[in-house]
């Protein structure tokens, strides 16, 4: 049972209280029809046309020369067989403003269920694709700015591939704590560029180089010391040492310059005893190609040297100079005719004695130096 008054529902009332523009048109889809024979009080607010203005007229009246005609393509031929039809685009006013607009078109059928009337439901969205568009080129400029950072990135690590090559190239010809000082201003302080320091000095030489490769090719030669310059380089990095210079098969190393470290005579007696380790993993390596194994000769000393830039304006080399520097040669030399040898100076001796193992060897006598030097062989 129902209340009183309330047995129907008032359909156009209805239709007059939606907020939503409604249209109703006759069910002729074939030009110039269909025709409006309805319209609420929305479709006037939204479009400017007044009802009595509109009735009896198309739909096409909204259209204009920016209405997008091809979204009606399947139009009629959803709706000849019921089924809804939805579609946007943009549509004009009677003041002739554009505005886009979103609807649905649902067929009408009679009691006898044919189609005869058609219901569109329409909404203004022209600040929902306003949105769209500037999410839309959002959206864009962010995919090229990606792109452009992508591009960036790809010229940097370019850039960075081609840095760290040249940087590799160099250091082969420059210590490279001396090219990583160059390239940055951290840690000035701690570099001495031409300035009188304290460093330990040492010297390796290989024993009867001359002889062991008389019966080698240039090439097997070059590849002997490759190989030998290549493992002990390594042993150097390891102990904080900077060669300064290969001669031939000598390698000069200097330990607290160009950059300051601790206790640089203990480094650079420790490294020996690493480097002479070593030399059995090189003749491995070299066994096929040597007549023997090879066997080296250190002399170690530590004292006041000039470390600098030494050169033209155009070529410049990194140098460390000064009678220790002749001492430490010295001293190596006295290894000769002894195999694997480590010879030091007594300036090194104090500083290891209660580290390293050594044993007295003899006094040397050095020339413009009134008093021979003792020298000590580490055990």
């Amino acid at each position: 049972m129902t209340p009183k008054g309330s047995d129907h529902i008032n359909a156009e009332l209805m239709l007059e209280s939606m907020t939503e523009s409604v249209l109703i048109t006759t069910a002729d889809l074939k030009a110039p029809g269909p025709y409006i024979m309805y319209v609420n009080a929305a479709f006037e607010k939204m479009t400017g046309w007044k009802r009595k203005e509109v009735l009896g007229k198309s739909p096409r009246l909204l259209q204009g020369p920016r209405t997008e005609f091809g979204i009606f393509q399947d139009l009629r031929e959803k709706l000849e067989v019921g089924k809804v039809w939805r579609g946007r685009t943009v549509n004009y006013r009677k003041d002739g403003s554009e505005f886009n607009m979103e609807w649905s078109i649902t067929p009408i059928r009679n009691e006898g269920g044919n189609i005869h009337q058609y219901l569109a439901v329409q909404k203004e969205v022209t600040e929902v694709v306003r949105m769209e568009k500037m999410l839309k080129n959002a959206r864009e400029v962010e995919k090229r700015r990606l792109q452009e950072i992508e591009r960036s990135k790809r010229r940097l690590n370019k850039l960075i591939d081609t840095q760290n090559q040249t940087l590799s190239l160099f250091t082969k010809y420059v210590p490279e704590a001396i090219v990583k000082k160059a390239l940055t201003n951290k840690g000035a302080e701690n570099i001495m560029l031409n300035e009188k320091v304290d460093a330990a000095l040492l010297f390796c030489d290989i024993r009867n180089f001359t002889g062991l490769i008389e019966d080698l090719t240039p090439d097997q030669v070059v590849h002997v010391l490759n190989v030998y310059y290549s493992f002990l380089s390594e042993v150097i990095s390891d102990y904080n040492g900077q060669i300064i210079q290969f001669v031939g098969d000598e390698i000069f190393v200097a330990f607290g310059v160009p950059i300051r470290i601790t206790d640089p005579e203990v480094s650079a007696s420790q490294c020996a005893i690493a480097m002479i380790k070593s030399l059995s993993e090189i003749n491995r390596e070299l066994n096929a190609i040597l007549p023997q194994s090879l066997t080296v000769g250190i002399g170690i000393n530590f004292g006041p040297v000039i470390a600098g830039n030494l050169g033209s304006d155009d070529k410049l080399s990194y140098s460390v100079t000064g009678s220790e520097v002749v001492i430490a040669k010295r001293i190596e030399s006295l290894t000769r005719g002894r195999e694997n040898t480590i010879l030091i100076s007594h300036s090194v001796f104090e500083k290891v004695k209660n580290i390293i193992p050594t044993k007295k060897w003899k006094k040397l006598k050095i020339k413009g130096k009134n008093q021979k030097i003792k020298i000590y062989q580490i055990i």
